[in-house]
């Protein structure tokens, strides 16, 4: 003989004074974070929540426009990672698709903290292809440039000690014969910091 015996479903509310977390309402979730979270609990008492760990993609500027991730406002001190996701460009049209022409410069895409000078404050070469002639470390369609990325391009990681806007320029002189990526695809990241 089967048994059924009744189920009772309750609802954990109010009564339990669990709380209910509320965020800023500013919050975006398509990686342009704030660098800390407004969130409170059910009696408004503010709550420590860790910062976003995954601040989006964003894309390098082929022509040396800083581009900025979390809207250009300081990400807190920790351990960051940035990832190539996709793009190539040329340093000049007689050239093949790449992401750096050189490993360290002069002209090469660096993660930097400011845009107080023309490099800003390098913190470290950003991923990605290196060398400008066709089978010298770059690349005769665009698409076999990015391949290429996809295969070996291993991320790069730093610290940073203090909170501080973080962002992507290119280093080049002149600007004026580079070709940006296809359908503009200029060399694309992401930066996170997850473990």
């Amino acid at each position: 003989m089967t048994r059924f015996l009744p189920l009772f479903l309750v609802a954990c509310g109010a009564r339990t004074e669990l709380g209910v977390i509320e965020t800023d309402a500013s919050f975006a979730p398509d990686g342009a974070h704030d660098a800390a979270l407004d969130v409170h609990d059910a009696a408004g008492d503010e709550v420590s929540v860790p910062p976003p760990c995954d601040y989006g993609e964003l894309v390098a500027d082929a022509f040396g426009s800083l581009a900025m991730w979390n809207g250009g406002a300081p990400v807190p001190a920790g351990h960051y990672t940035v990832t190539w996701v996709d793009g190539c460009m040329k340093y000049s049209s007689s050239q093949g698709w790449t992401v750096n022409a050189y490993a360290n410069g002069p002209d090469t895409l660096y993660v930097v903290t400011t845009a107080s000078s023309q490099q800003g404050s390098a913190i470290i070469t950003a991923p990605g292809t290196v060398g400008f002639f066709v089978n010298q470390g770059a690349f005769a369609t665009f698409d076999d440039c990015v391949a290429a990325n996809d295969k070996s391009d291993a991320p790069v990681t730093f610290d940073l000690s203090t909170p501080q806007p973080i962002g992507l320029r290119l280093v080049d002189d002149p600007y004026t014969d580079n070709v940006a990526g296809e359908n503009g695809r200029n060399p694309t990241y992401r930066l996170s910091a997850c473990k």
